[in-house]
């Protein structure tokens, strides 16, 4: 349990065979569970090493295959029995893994470039009761958000998270603290978002599993059948 001096970080992850399905145009369907599972292992190699600011990293999922990486990895698993979304999924593990004045970090699973610096920073930034840190993704959403106490605010993973969250925090009374993290800003959810990420040159399972996949080749082929497409589409209409 959260011993008031450190916190949780909670890894909320999506089945595998149903993730990143916005990937379509460039990533067939076993290649993007395969992503998803790389971007877990990616993210939690980070997390391990940050036992220094962490009671502990637990992940919560309903896909099987991914509580037992979870686990061989050194990590809780919390399984999701509804599958009702992330916020659903961040409060169960929070019901389990949370007590008392502790806090918690919740970290997506599909920022793989994610440093043990920027788990410290958004650790430092909750030391204090009645705070929250987040950072924003490059479209509007959420990709770190730490409270402490854990459940000081309610969870409004979504469209425009960052505001929802932030706003939320000011009406709850609780200090909002931005984090401004450049490793914390792409999270690979659509095709732009892998071009963003392989220019990042990572160390990662992930950055070396898109370059034998020739991702930049596939991205430019997309792009390239998107503009045909618009242009037989704008003749159609004149």
């Amino acid at each position: 349990m959260i011993d008031g001096t450190r916190v949780w970080c909670i890894v909320p992850v999506k089945r595998f065979a149903v993730a990143k399905s916005r990937l379509t145009p460039v990533l067939d369907a076993q290649e993007r569970a395969t992503l998803a599972r790389l971007m877990l292992e990616d993210v939690l190699d980070v997390l391990m090493q940050s036992k220094a600011v962490l009671a502990g990293v637990a992940v919560v999922t309903s896909d099987r295959i991914a509580a037992t990486l979870a686990r061989s990895r050194g990590a809780a698993a919390v399984l999701d029995r509804t599958d009702n979304g992330i916020n659903a999924a961040v409060r169960v593990a929070i019901a389990q893994m949370a007590e008392g004045d502790g806090g918690v970090i919740v970290v997506p699973s599909d920022i793989p470039q994610v440093t043990p610096g920027a788990i410290a920073a958004a650790a430092q930034a909750i030391a204090s009761p009645g705070t929250m840190a987040v950072a924003a993704a490059d479209d509007g959403g959420t990709n770190l958000l730490a409270c402490r106490p854990a459940g000081a605010i309610p969870l409004h993973y979504g469209p425009n998270s960052f505001e929802r969250h932030s706003r939320a925090a000011t009406e709850a009374g609780i200090a909002v603290r931005t984090l401004h993290v450049p490793q914390l800003l792409p999270d690979i959810d659509r095709p732009e978002d892998l071009r963003r990420f392989v220019a990042l040159e990572s160390q990662t399972r992930t950055h070396e599993f898109l370059s034998r996949l020739g991702i930049r080749e596939r991205l430019e082929r997309c792009d390239k059948r998107r503009a045909a497409e618009d242009f037989i589409a704008a003749g159609a209409s004149s």
